[in-house]
């Protein structure tokens, strides 16, 4: 009742005869970097695969009915562990009435490493919705594995929103890398779940923060959260910009199927981030325990590369391309992969 997540750390010579760690050394012939497996009970948390559309963008030209544009993908098992060997045959785009899809392609490519620690700001989602969409806590635990994964440079911060609160955002923790406190504020969360969604507002107030107090150039806000912006004191347009404007990436985690996957897929195409949907709690794990290596640039994408004809009309700039990729696994898991783009 194990799985394992790397750490971005060296394996002391001390602790070489410890039989759960693994000690994997690559560039060429010689050592260049070494990573520690940590063991977590998996297996009573209920894990699940997850991945994410980390990039996504047109690369044909407009004004034609069939334009071409490519979504990367992040995949991983429920370990966390990143999926290798997926085939064409693994991806797929339903059709609609208005667009027609086809794949043209699908090759590997490595995520854009990112040198030195992150600054990353946890907020999580605290409305009334998340005791049904979360019943048993997985958001919390999946923040905790998150946590037990910060590498030595690394530093986190927890906020969390919901209308409940007099200023919509609560700052529980600073940025720090020491994360005992953090763990028992999480704790808290776990009992406190009540009001409305006032997600773009609470963006804005995380990002502010993270450009101020982040103490790394690397900086990012992970937005989780299982619905839809109902608190109409700002605007989608004003949380992206306000993350464009600061250059901070939104990582955005959306869980259940009452969210607005077109919205996190937007703001985390718009700032440079990722979308993971999670239609499962269970999913929350892989996808917390997997963000470090998004974070710091580590692992490969599936560069799927599509065409689109859309039926009776022809392709402008500025119009909206959004759907769902289905990537089958290697064992017949379906997982799903909402993107959005605005074609250039």
């Amino acid at each position: 009742m194990r799985y394992n997540f790397y750490l971005r750390t060296c394996l002391p010579p001390g602790l070489r005869q410890w039989s759960s760690i693994l000690l994997v050394c690559l560039i060429g012939m010689a050592i260049s970097s070494c990573r520690r497996i940590i063991d977590l009970p998996v297996a009573s948390l209920n894990a699940k695969p997850s991945a994410a559309a980390t990039s996504s963008l047109s690369t044909g030209s407009t004004g034609v009915e069939k334009l071409t544009f490519s979504v990367d993908v992040f995949v991983v098992d429920k370990n966390g562990r990143l999926i290798t060997g997926l085939k064409p045959s693994n991806f797929k785009i339903v059709n609609t009435v208005t667009n027609f899809y086809e794949l043209i392609d699908v090759s590997t490519s490595n995520l854009i490493s990112k040198p030195g620690g992150y600054s990353a700001m946890l907020l999580l989602d605290q409305t009334g919705s998340i005791s049904t969409t979360d019943p048993y806590n997985l958001r919390i635990e999946a923040s905790k594995i998150f946590l037990n994964n910060l590498g030595t440079d690394d530093y986190t911060g927890l906020t969390s929103f919901t209308s409940s609160y007099t200023s919509v955002v609560k700052l529980h923790s600073g940025f720090t890398n020491k994360t005992e406190q953090m763990k028992k504020s999480l704790d808290t969360l776990a009992l406190n779940v009540s009001g409305g969604t006032p997600l773009y507002t609470s963006t804005i107030q995380s990002v502010t923060y993270t450009a101020q107090k982040g103490p790394t150039a690397n900086k990012a806000v992970i937005v989780f959260t299982d619905g839809e912006n109902n608190v109409t004191t700002n605007t989608l347009e004003d949380a992206t910009a306000k993350a464009i404007q600061q250059k901070i990436p939104l990582f955005t985690v959306g869980l259940s199927t009452d969210v607005n996957v077109n919205v996190l897929a937007q703001m985390a195409n718009e700032t440079g981030g990722a979308f993971f949907y999670a239609k499962d709690a269970g999913q929350l794990i892989s996808t917390f325990g997997t963000l470090g290596n998004l974070l710091h640039g580590q692992g490969l994408v599936y560069r799927t590369t599509w065409s689109v004809t859309k039926t009776g009309s022809k392709w402008a700039s500025g119009q909206i391309i959004s759907a769902t990729i289905l990537v089958t696994l290697l064992d017949g898991t379906i997982v799903e992969v909402p993107f959005w783009l605005k074609v250039k």
